[in-house]
């Protein structure tokens, strides 16, 4: 098949375009100008920068392709990045799933999030539906761009594109360039006080991630959404258990959900001064305090997917970034 892969520089987009390379698929990889496509370099493949807010460069994108897999998202959270968000989570999804449409693209694979389910309060696992609790209008807006992004998407099946939405779990692998749970193995790596948020999540591999998105393009029912994620457990659990696996000489530190709140609150309010993102701000604090935890039986049932081993996911991730980041990275 021929396969277009937006956000394809990225973590999973660089994990994605590897596994459809391993089927023998044909890959367009796409990502926004000024991205690095040095974890793209030497692959069978052909890289096209664009800007996806810009309908004008979509039609070369889509043209022929049998597959569209839309990967890209801003998943920044600071309140003033929200106009950015709005544009590339809803305003870029439209745009590409209308030109996509035209193009008569076989399938449209999605890419959204867990975070458009909230939690239940109890801890329980959701599957792909709505708990008890939302992460809407809590000052988390990346959920709220994400879920209006989708519904988009979902809006183009009754015009005849056909639309399958996948719900990624926390990642961990290699290819994690922008160290994204990376940031907590390399902090361990070098012995620096490390902090756990209170809640929980679902982790998962994130080759496990990607072939699971190959399995929804062909196999995934029209309009049907597949939670790929894996184990539920506590940040602290997680992260611990990283510690270990790597031979961290400090174990992490769980911040309570009171503390995690003062520091969003403190965070945002020094970022109108230095005019930089914080690294946590009130809302993030919220959904990291919270007991998100996923069912993914579906995505067992319809696409045969499995998370893989996790102990495994950080021993790759760590062996990555020891041999391609710099050490000025830990």
């Amino acid at each position: 098949m021929r396969c277009l892969v937006t956000g394809a520089t990225g973590f999973l987009g660089s994990n994605l375009v590897r596994s459809l390379l391993e089927r023998g698929h044909d890959v367009l990889a796409t990502g926004a100008p000024g991205s690095t496509t040095r974890y793209l370099e030497d692959l069978p493949l052909r890289v096209q920068l664009a800007d996806l807010t810009d309908p004008a460069e979509l039609p070369p994108l889509v043209d022929g392709q049998d597959w569209v897999f839309h990967v890209a998202g801003d998943t920044s959270t600071w309140n003033r990045l929200a106009a950015r968000r709005r544009k590339v989570n809803v305003e870029a999804t439209i745009a590409l799933a209308d030109a996509s449409l035209s193009a008569g693209v076989g399938r449209f694979i999605h890419t959204s999030t867990l975070d458009v389910h909230g939690y239940n309060r109890d801890g329980s696992a959701l599957p792909e539906r709505s708990g008890d609790r939302s992460f809407f209008g809590i000052g988390y807006d990346y959920a709220d761009s994400k879920a209006e992004g989708e519904a988009q998407a979902r809006a183009r099946i009754a015009r005849g594109l056909d639309v399958v939405v996948v719900y990624p779990g926390f990642m961990i692998g290699p290819y994690d360039h922008t160290l994204q749970l990376g940031r907590v193995v390399r902090d361990l790596q070098a012995g620096k006080l490390t902090f756990a948020p209170p809640g929980t999540s679902s982790f998962c591999d994130v080759r496990a991630v990607a072939d699971g998105m190959v399995a929804a393009a062909e196999r995934g029912r029209t309009g049907a959404g597949y939670n790929l994620t894996g184990e539920n457990r506590t940040y602290v659990d997680m992260f611990t258990r990283i510690a270990e696996v790597i031979g961290a000489a400090r174990m992490p530190t769980r911040v309570s959900p009171t503390g995690l709140a003062a520091l969003g609150a403190v965070s945002q309010f020094a970022a109108r001064f230095t005019g930089r993102p914080p690294a946590m701000d009130p809302g993030m604090a919220k959904y990291l305090s919270a007991p998100q935890a996923s069912d993914w039986s579906a995505a067992r049932r319809d696409l045969g997917y499995h998370p893989r081993d996790l102990d495994r996911a950080v021993r790759d991730a760590r062996n990555w970034y020891d041999e391609h980041m710099p050490a000025g990275a830990r």
